[in-house]
């Protein structure tokens, strides 16, 4: 039996808490139905206290706390309920929290980060070279946050060495189905996702992606580039327009572009276009043909495949799972 230790701080997200445990739970009932042990002790730690209240009126009573000597075998990181602007706030008021993951991971504990939990694993330089994910929202500031880490942000699940990262929201849960599979079997994993409706297998969350801009730099040019970029997107604007707006070489415009944003100016412009797009399939204004015109392109092909590269659908198949089905 491997004992869980589910971390519960200040500001934590209460719902990742709780369907962390019940998936968990789910497990154990599963195995024991099958006449196996079962495979988990589950248990929730407090960092400064043991009773710990949450964003919403829920209120958590915690078995134990990191200060409290014991030995765990998989620590679980839930994301925080705080903004993103308050991420240093979060992380100095839990300090004691990311050296006490550092000491349990040398002591060969496993650790799970979901969604932005994954800051406390970055701060502690454990992900330092090896591949993470997290809350695609999160994922500009931490990749400006802590360059050494390899972030996917299209990934549910990464694993690498004793440390598993799952990615934005309750899609962060197939990083807890993932770990079920490795640990009970893939039929209790499949089980468990049919019964909560998680989408069992999902690799990619693209299609969840709202694209935002990339502005968390200083360069004003850039920014300037970049509004008339989201102004201009529908009509035919060349890099060396764009760059001359701004009163750039092409060559040092595309170099600053990309150090700012993380994207070279045509993949921005691409991506503000798909953005537009998705907003226009999601309200359902006229067919595909009349949304790839209304963006600025003439070759349907070019447009579907630009399309499902950036969210992993087709534009009909993005339409139909996002269309307003409001009736009448």
């Amino acid at each position: 039996m491997k004992h869980i230790s589910i971390i519960v701080y200040d500001h934590i997200m209460s719902t990742a808490v709780s369907t962390t445990a019940a998936l968990l739970s789910s497990a154990n009932e599963a195995a024991v139905e099958r006449g196996m042990p079962a495979p988990f002790l589950i248990e929730l730690i407090g960092v400064h206290q043991k009773t710990v209240q949450s964003n919403l009126p829920i209120q958590f009573q915690c078995s134990k706390t990191i200060s409290d000597d014991f030995d765990t075998d998989v620590i679980i990181i839930p994301p925080t309920s705080m903004d993103l602007q308050q991420i240093d706030v979060l992380l100095k008021q839990n300090h004691s929290l990311i050296g006490w993951i550092e000491k349990k991971y040398q002591e060969k504990a496993e650790i799970i980060s979901l969604c932005t939990g994954a800051y406390f694993l970055a701060e502690c330089g454990l992900l330092n070279g090896m591949p993470a994910t997290s809350h695609w929202g999160a994922m500009e500031d931490l990749q400006k946050r802590y360059p050494q880490i390899d972030f996917k942000p299209d990934h549910v699940v990464t694993h690498s060495k004793a440390i598993i990262t799952g990615g934005g929201g309750f899609s962060s849960l197939n990083a807890m189905l993932y770990f079920i599979e490795k640990n009970c079997s893939k039929e209790i994993a499949i089980e468990l996702s049919k019964y909560y409706a998680l989408d069992y297998g999902r690799t990619s969350q693209s299609i969840f992606t709202i694209f935002s801009g990339q502005r968390l730099h200083n360069d004003h040019e850039i920014h300037q580039a970049q509004t008339y970029i989201e102004k201009k997107f529908k009509t035919d604007i060349s890099v060396e327009h764009i760059a001359h707006q701004v009163n750039m070489s092409k060559r040092n415009f595309i170099r600053r572009f990309k150090t700012a944003t993380t994207l070279n100016p045509i993949e921005y412009i691409q991506r503000i276009k798909v953005e537009a797009a998705k907003k226009a399939l999601e309200s359902g204004e006229g067919n595909i043909a009349d949304v790839t015109y209304s963006i600025g392109y003439n070759d349907l092909k070019t447009f579907r495949t630009l399309f499902k590269k950036v969210t992993g659908l087709t534009p009909a198949d993005y339409r139909n799972r996002y269309k307003s089905r409001v009736m009448d």
